[in-house]
């Protein structure tokens, strides 16, 4: 019975406490904006499965020996993206979030998830430079709360914010991306794409109380290239991604256990199978992560998805 008692009190603190990772986990919105360009009146259809599983506890730079805790964030994205101009284009996203969280204590375990519509995402693109083999988007968009964020759990209690498909707040995107290839290799490309990420508040957390998530700053840089094994064309790529992301605040004042910095690695490969049909699958891992307090971070990412182009 007190092993029973001890556990209780133990989950009940861990909601303040270090299974609080709203900076690592969540749906992958912001990294994934910025569909390819296309030519005048193309749409484009993306649809993906994102699996973010996170398991490894660490303190500042310090991994510690604990693996009690779990998330894993399941993400089911849709993208619809339209060339309006030779400069102009536009895209939307929506998604459908599976939040999960488990812990194991003394024998016991507790499992927690959330599961429905997330925030959606528009973004309007401007093609600054078209030179040569040089290209330049600038871009900017909004992320709207379509998404639940006063969900509970079974027992009926109150689930933080890292739990919940939505963020309650209306954010701003600022988004810039460059791509260039090489006249030794053609296919080669290289592409940087920077990402800036202002959070709103939401006012109704928990019913009375304001929420804002830490403002966000990605970068990504990746290569790809294209290669014909026996009759098939296949596209490899590797990128790295940096994330920075500030500490969130609840009524003004600072969250315990957010906030912090990653470099992720990730390798992907593509396969087109027509000119109008693709697939592309990919695999992240950290390379390094620096975050505030004690906060359990990504081990892994898996993302597959599907795009289809309409000319």
């Amino acid at each position: 019975m007190f092993r029973l008692a001890l556990l209780v009190l133990l989950i009940s603190s861990s909601y303040y406490g270090v299974a609080q990772s709203c900076c690592s986990g969540g749906v992958p919105l912001s990294n994934n904006i910025g569909l390819s360009p296309q030519q005048l009146g193309t749409w484009q259809l993306n649809t993906s499965y994102d699996l973010n599983t996170l398991s490894t506890l660490k303190s500042g730079t310090e991994v510690l020996d604990d693996d009690s805790r779990q998330r894993q964030t399941h993400s089911f994205l849709l993208q619809v993206g339209y060339t309006f101009s030779r400069r102009w284009s536009g895209e939307v996203f929506i998604s459908y979030v599976r939040q999960e969280r488990r812990i194991r204590q003394f024998g016991q375990e507790d499992f927690t998830f959330t599961q429905g519509i997330g925030d959606a995402v528009a973004l309007v693109k401007y093609q600054l430079l078209a030179q040569d083999n040089n290209s330049l988007f600038l871009g900017l968009g909004v992320k709207a709360p379509t998404g639940a964020s006063d969900l509970r759990s079974q027992q009926g209690l109150r689930l933080n914010a890292d739990l919940q498909p939505g963020s309650g707040a209306w954010d701003a995107l600022f988004w810039s991306q460059y791509q260039t290839s090489f006249s030794f290799r053609p296919s080669l490309s290289w592409l940087l794409t920077g990402i800036y990420t202002t959070k709103g508040t939401n006012e109704q957390y928990l019913g009375n109380q304001a929420y804002q998530f830490g403002q966000e700053v990605q970068l990504i840089t990746r290569l790809s290239d294209q290669f014909l094994v026996g009759k098939q064309l296949l596209n490899p790529s590797l990128a790295l991604r940096y994330r920075y992301v500030d500490v969130d605040e609840q009524n003004g004042e600072t969250v315990p256990g957010t906030g912090g910095n990653w470099i992720f690695l990730r390798p992907g490969l593509g396969w087109p199978i027509s000119p109008k049909l693709s697939v592309a699958t990919s695999l992240e891992l950290p390379l390094r992560a620096e975050v505030v307090d004690t906060q359990v971070t990504p081990s892994s990412r898996f993302q597959i998805g599907i795009s289809y182009l309409l000319p």
